[in-house]
């Protein structure tokens, strides 16, 4: 289940409960709710969970780097074995994952009735109930420069913005970086202007918030006060250029559904909640 580890590598620290209901959504019957299995008092459940726990931190490991720790909860052994579970929290600290970096992670199932079945044979993942999770990223400055400086598809995005600048006869962006400083986003761009032989950095101070589901810029200001720019069209580019929503963008796919909640800057620490869901019928690749 590739596509899975990559969504389990990339979540962090919730402090909210784990109730679905909270988000508006609904969450599946569950069979389970009323029975405890013979495995359960055997002591063979627990063994199982955690076999189960190690597979899924093997699994997050062949895509990410970092320190992880798995906990899933199961019902019993026959119904871990087709894909039915009762819960599942995974922690990361200083995680990589496809060269995003996130200093803290914690996903968390919001429904106590979890349902993916396993075809080995055609190695896929099926979906058999809408799946929830719970989930926030938290990110360090450090983070932020890492993301920005070098992942390759992030730079690639500066080739394209670039793009934009041409077209508006604006600049050429050279570099990017970010800082973090008195719970305020700091954004820099190097640029190279036409006839001008310096490349001076544009400095832009930033606030943050949801809006859709998504992360946008808001209230930003013009720090640099060594020439003058429309900031409509700069803002344009800082969005698009937006390192924690391309952070965040990174695990989406066409069959899931992100919604960013809530965005705050706190400690000097870049925190996001949010909800992820993976809709019923939903078949992958494993």
């Amino acid at each position: 289940m590739k596509k899975l580890a990559l969504i389990l590598g990339l979540m962090l620290t919730i402090n909210t409960a784990a109730n679905a209901g909270t988000y508006g959504m609904t969450c599946p019957a569950n069979p389970y709710s009323q029975s405890i299995g013979l495995s359960n008092i055997t002591g063979i459940n627990f063994l199982s969970e955690k076999i189960a726990n190690a597979i899924i931190k093997k699994a997050i490991l062949k895509d990410s780097k970092g320190k992880y720790k798995v906990d899933m909860q199961s019902y019993n052994l026959s119904s871990l074995k087709q894909g039915i579970f009762k819960s599942l929290e995974i922690t990361g600290k200083d995680t990589v994952t496809d060269g995003v970096y996130i200093s803290n992670i914690k996903l968390k199932t919001l429904c106590d009735y979890n349902y993916i079945a396993l075809d080995n044979k055609n190695k896929t993942a099926t979906f058999k109930e809408d799946f929830h999770m719970a989930y926030a990223l938290q990110f360090t400055e450090d983070d932020l420069i890492n993301t920005m400086q070098t992942n390759r598809q992030y730079l690639e995005m500066i080739r394209k913005a670039n793009s934009i600048g041409n077209a508006s006869k604006l600049f050429n962006i050279v570099s990017t970086s970010a800082k973090i400083k008195d719970n305020k986003l700091y954004y820099t761009m190097k640029v190279a202007i036409p006839l001008i032989k310096k490349r001076p950095e544009i400095v832009i101070e930033t606030d943050m918030k949801a809006r859709n589901g998504e992360i946008v810029l808001n209230d930003s200001k013009l720090v640099t006060d060594s020439f003058k720019l429309d900031m409509s069209k700069l803002e344009k580019i800082l969005n698009f250029l937006n390192p924690l929503e391309f952070a965040i963008g990174i695990f989406e796919e066409k069959q899931a559904v992100s919604k960013v909640q809530e965005i705050t800057i706190q400690n000097n620490t870049v925190n996001i909640i949010g909800t992820f869901t993976i809709p019923k019928d939903v078949v992958t690749e494993q």
